[in-house]
């Protein structure tokens, strides 16, 4: 009798390793440096209350007589402060991983919530047609003609003026998630929409729709499952997206307020001292910003191309 020769299971890491997209994120030395650049940032981030040489934001660990301290490699720097110091003593490098933190946290929830919006809507819209599809997409074409940064402006001036002024500080970070994941739905609507007037007319659908599933069940069960792709691209794109008008609107002043500080804070504070010698202020917050920006760009660049090869 001859002896059966089983292969061995094959597991859940190993499936992942030998798909397309694993293979085509190996082969791409630019996107794996940059996905581990990302990585590493935002566990960084997430880690600042570890790694940080101390809290910038607790009065009792910053000294005053540190102010203004060059980076530790010119002369007059502190190995303590290895990026240097602000005005008031706090070390730049600690100010980053606390303000990176900040961003990343609005950048993310600004985008899930931008993500349930517009995927919502463009399932609605895709899959019902009709008056529902003409309401949702004659909005989205309105905001679609103005600029991301102008709608979110406007749309924090309306919260700011209905929230009391009392309580501004405590809900400023608030309304800057609802202010950014209200301006960026609209890429989300039309991409789903799009996939799901193509996958409304499959056979699967067809079927559900005969034993009597619901609308709702459809969309969501079914046919979600199925425009995932775009889905991701569009988020991780709009992430970095997020992340820059997060900046920009506190930069402008209209963002997070100074006792929570972000990178655009962080750049702004900096922008006074940065012609009268203190460059490191501005200039290292501003590098963690573009950092941040460029390797999550990359790798949506990459996740677009690999879901979508025709686009390469």
């Amino acid at each position: 009798m001859r002896n059966s020769v089983f292969a061995p299971p094959v597991t859940r890491w190993q499936r992942i390793r030998q798909s397309d997209l694993m293979l085509s994120f190996l082969e791409s030395p630019v996107t794996v440096i940059a996905a581990v650049g990302a990585l590493l940032m935002i566990f960084a981030a997430l880690g600042a209350g570890v790694i940080a040489f101390h809290d910038p934001y607790d009065m009792a660990s910053i000294d005053i007589f540190d102010s203004n301290l060059p980076p530790a490699w010119i002369e007059g720097g502190d190995a303590r402060y290895p990026l240097g110091t602000d005005a008031v003593g706090r070390g730049i490098f600690s100010t980053i991983l606390y303000g990176s933190r900040m961003s990343i946290f609005i950048g993310v929830t600004s985008v899930a919530l931008s993500l349930v919006i517009g995927v919502t809507a463009g399932l609605i819209a895709g899959y019902r047609g009709g008056f529902m599809d003409a309401v949702i997409m004659r909005i989205a074409e309105v905001q679609l003609a103005l600029p991301t940064i102008l709608v979110a402006l406007l749309i924090s001036g309306i919260l700011r003026a209905i929230a009391p002024p009392s309580t501004m500080d405590k809900v400023a970070i608030l309304v800057l998630i609802l202010s950014i994941g209200l301006s960026n739905w609209v890429q989300f609507a039309r991409a789903v929409r799009a996939s799901t007037m193509v996958e409304r007319s499959q056979e699967y659908v067809l079927a559900a729709r005969l034993i009597g599933i619901g609308p709702l069940t459809i969309m969501f069960r079914h046919i979600l499952p199925n425009v995932m792709g775009p889905i991701m691209v569009i988020a991780t794109l709009n992430l970095s997206g997020a992340i820059l008008t997060e900046a920009t609107l506190s930069f402008l002043g209209v963002g997070v307020p100074p006792t929570q500080p972000s990178l655009g804070t962080l750049i702004n504070g900096g922008t006074d001292y940065l012609f009268s010698g203190s460059w490191w202020i501005t200039i290292f917050p501003g590098a963690a910003l573009a950092l941040l920006v460029l390797t999550v760009n990359l790798v949506g660049d990459w996740l677009r191309d690999a879901l979508n090869p025709t686009l390469g």
